[in-house]
């Protein structure tokens, strides 16, 4: 069932949710191979993505969906997850992509304020869903920059999981300070004035694995993270 990994430049992660333009990397932001490790083979690019904590604000909501705005205002992000077999090295299809993050606001939806969420947001669903791995390991989300929220960098939370549900791996993805910047100056984010964590002041930690490269066409975003799985047992 294992094919050798297609390789997807920034333009057709672009053209998958309708970003498609010219497309720059950001300054000091490096290449897609320096951000995914996809070298064609060395131990190297086998690394294990780093596990990190799944946080309080986890809700299976069932959705399998691309697009997980829910008409959520922010700049759009178009997310690509390539799950690799960290035995094998080969791409890993079939396998569950669960994501969620907070929303321009910094908050969660599914809790309220009594659970330690920054709005009450009970019963509803924005910026949370999964997709399933297809046969080059690839899932595709459209959605919005995270937001901040105190004591916490912006970052995004995600599962890969086995068909039955039994996870493989869980952690969070981050952002490169330029681009926060930039993002952050503009609206609905500014309004917010200036956000109180950079990834170097975050308790959780920002390992440079975990530190997404992007590209930028028309104040929209692109990015592919590669996360590489312990092997199934």
């Amino acid at each position: 069932m294992r094919s050798r990994m297609a390789r997807l430049d920034r333009r057709q992660v672009l053209a998958g949710f309708g970003l498609l333009g010219v497309g720059r990397v950001l300054p000091g932001c490096g290449s897609d191979d320096d951000a995914t490790g996809d070298g064609e083979g060395g131990e190297a690019s086998c690394a294990l993505t780093p596990a990190q904590t799944e946080g309080p604000f986890f809700f299976d909501t069932g959705f399998m969906r691309s697009d997980i705005r829910d008409g959520k205002p922010g700049v759009d992000l178009a997310l690509s997850l390539r799950v690799v077999d960290g035995e094998t090295c080969a791409p890993l299809p079939g396998a569950l992509v669960e994501v969620w993050h907070a929303d321009a606001d910094g908050a969660y939806s599914a809790f309220d304020v009594s659970q330690g969420n920054s709005a009450d947001a009970a019963g509803q669903t924005f910026l949370r869903g999964f997709q399933t791995t297809d046969s080059a390991g690839l899932v595709q989300f459209r959605t919005v920059y995270p937001g901040w929220y105190p004591g916490r960098t912006p970052h995004v939370h995600l599962m890969v999981l086995l068909a039955d549900r039994s996870a493989l791996l869980t952690t969070q993805l981050y952002f490169p300070e330029s681009v926060t910047d930039a993002v952050y100056a503009l609206a609905p984010y500014a309004g917010r004035g200036p956000r109180s964590t950079t990834n170097a002041q975050d308790g959780v930690g920002v390992p440079g694995a975990l530190l997404g490269q992007f590209t930028e066409d028309a104040g929209a975003y692109a990015t592919t993270f590669r996360l590489v799985v312990p092997p199934r047992s």
